[in-house]
C-alpha cells in the first residue's frame, strides 16, 4: 500500500516537470506590436501582419496557431464586434459554437469563442479526415483601427495536443501601448 502511495505522490512531480522543461523562444513584431512566446520546437512563419506556429511533425499538418492583425484590407471586418459577427452568422449552418466568453488578456477585455464545424472536412486526395475542425478564436482590440485575433485551429488529437501551448502563449502574449 506504502508503495502505491509513493507512486502515486511522485506522478503529479513527473507531469509537472516535463510541462515546465519545455523550452520556449519569443518572437517579437518588427514594429514592435506585440511579442508572443511559443514552444521552440514549433515551426514559425510570418509577414507583415501575421505569425503562424504549427507544431513539430505530423500535428504541424492539422493544427496551427496564428496572431493576425485585423483589418487586412476592404474584404475584411473593420472592428473587431464585426470580426465576431462574421464568425457567428456561420453558427447552425456550418459551425457550431461550443462556448464564448469575455476575458482578459494581454492587458485588454478580449472575448474568445470557441467554435466547430459540423460539415465533414475533405482531405488533400478527397479522404475523410479525423474530424471535427475545432477553432478558437480570441479577438483583441489594438486602438481605434485595428485588432489582433489569436486563433488556434485544428483537428483530433493534434488540436487537444496544441491546447495547452495556446493557453500558456495567450497569458504570455503582450500587445505594445497603442500609439494616439
Amino acid at each position: 500500500m506504502m508503495r502505491f502511495l509513493l507512486v502515486l505522490a511522485v506522478l503529479p512531480l513527473t507531469a509537472a516537470a516535463s510541462q515546465a522543461a519545455i523550452a520556449y523562444t519569443r518572437f517579437e513584431h518588427p514594429k514592435g506590436d506585440y511579442v508572443i512566446e511559443y514552444p521552440s520546437d514549433w515551426n514559425k512563419s510570418y509577414g507583415l501582419q501575421a505569425v503562424s506556429l504549427r507544431p513539430p511533425g505530423l500535428a504541424g499538418k492539422t493544427a496551427r496557431v496564428s496572431l493576425e492583425r485585423y483589418p487586412l484590407g476592404k474584404n475584411t471586418p473593420a472592428k473587431p464586434d464585426d470580426f465576431e459577427k462574421e464568425l457567428l452568422s456561420q453558427v447552425g449552418t456550418l459551425k457550431k459554437l461550443d462556448s464564448q466568453s469575455s476575458v482578459d488578456m494581454a492587458g485588454r477585455k478580449a472575448r474568445r469563442l470557441v467554435l466547430r464545424e459540423t460539415a465533414a472536412i475533405p482531405g488533400r486526395q478527397g479522404q475523410h479526415l479525423a474530424g471535427p475542425l475545432r477553432e478558437i478564436y480570441v479577438i483583441l482590440p489594438f486602438g481605434a483601427a485595428a485588432y489582433y485575433v489569436l486563433k488556434l485551429e485544428g483537428i483530433g488529437e493534434a488540436f487537444t495536443k496544441a491546447l495547452p501551448e495556446f493557453d500558456l502563449m495567450a497569458r504570455k502574449l503582450t500587445l505594445a501601448a497603442v500609439k494616439p
